[in-house]
C-alpha cells in the first residue's frame, strides 16, 4: 500500500512539473513573438496543451506567469553566458567576453534573445534585464581592475548605468539586424565600453583579438 501511494505521489509531482513547464514554455514563446498583454489565459493553456483549470494550480495571474517565464529565460541566459567563460579568467577579459557573448545572443539563441528584449523597455527598476546583476558585477570588477584607486561607488554609478543601458540597447538592436552585423556591433560596444572604463588601445586590441566562440 505504501509503495503504491509513493508511486502515485511521484507521478502527480512529475505531472505537475510538466504542466508548469509547459505553461512557462508557452509564455516564453508568446513573449518571443512580441505578445503577452492581449493573450487570454485560455489561449495560453491551449498553446501549452493543458486544461484551462490547470493554469490556476500554478499561477495566480498572467503577469505572474509572464514574470516567471522571463525570469527563467534570464536564468538560462546567465547560465549559458557564464558557461562560455573559463574559470580563472581575469576580470577585464571576463567582462569583455560577457559583452561580446551577449551581443551575439540574437544570433546564437534568437528566441532567448527575443524573450529577454521583450521586457527591456517596460522593465521596472530592479528588474534584471540582460545586463543584470552578474554582468554589472563583471563591469564593476573590470572597472576596479583598470582603475585601482577608483573605489567610490558614487563616482562609478554613472559609468555602471551607462554601460548597462548600452548592453541592453545593443542586444535589442541586434535582434532586428542581419546575422553578420551581430559580431560587429557586439565587439564595437565592447571596444567603446573598455575605453569608457579606462583601458588603453593596446589592451583593447589584445582583448578583441581573442576568439569569441560560443555554443
Amino acid at each position: 500500500m505504501v509503495e503504491v501511494a509513493d508511486g502515485s505521489a511521484g507521478r502527480n509531482t512529475r505531472r505537475r512539473s510538466r504542466t508548469r513547464a509547459a505553461l512557462v514554455r508557452a509564455a516564453q514563446e508568446i513573449l518571443a513573438e512580441g505578445g503577452g498583454d492581449g493573450v487570454s489565459i485560455q489561449a495560453i493553456a491551449e498553446r501549452a496543451d493543458v486544461g484551462f483549470g490547470s493554469f490556476y494550480n500554478h499561477f495566480q495571474s498572467k503577469p505572474e506567469l509572464f514574470a516567471t517565464a522571463y525570469a527563467e529565460a534570464f536564468q538560462a541566459y546567465v547560465a549559458w553566458r557564464d558557461d562560455q567563460i573559463p574559470a580563472g579568467t581575469d576580470p577585464v577579459a571576463r567582462f569583455v567576453m560577457s559583452v561580446r557573448l551577449t551581443g551575439r545572443l540574437g544570433l546564437l539563441h534568437p528566441e532567448l534573445a527575443r524573450v529577454l528584449t521583450s521586457r527591456i523597455t517596460q522593465a521596472a527598476p530592479g528588474d534584471p534585464g540582460p545586463a543584470g546583476p552578474g554582468l554589472r558585477t563583471a563591469l564593476l570588477d573590470a572597472l576596479a581592475a583598470l582603475n585601482p584607486g577608483r573605489t567610490d561607488p558614487a563616482d562609478t554609478e554613472g559609468t555602471v548605468i551607462a554601460a548597462a543601458g548600452a548592453i541592453d540597447a545593443i542586444l535589442r538592436a541586434t535582434a532586428h539586424r542581419p546575422a553578420h552585423e551581430h559580431a560587429r556591433l557586439a565587439d564595437g560596444l565592447a571596444r567603446d565600453l573598455l575605453r569608457m572604463l579606462g583601458a588603453d588601445d593596446d589592451r583593447i586590441a589584445a582583448l578583441l583579438a581573442e576568439p569569441c566562440e560560443a555554443r
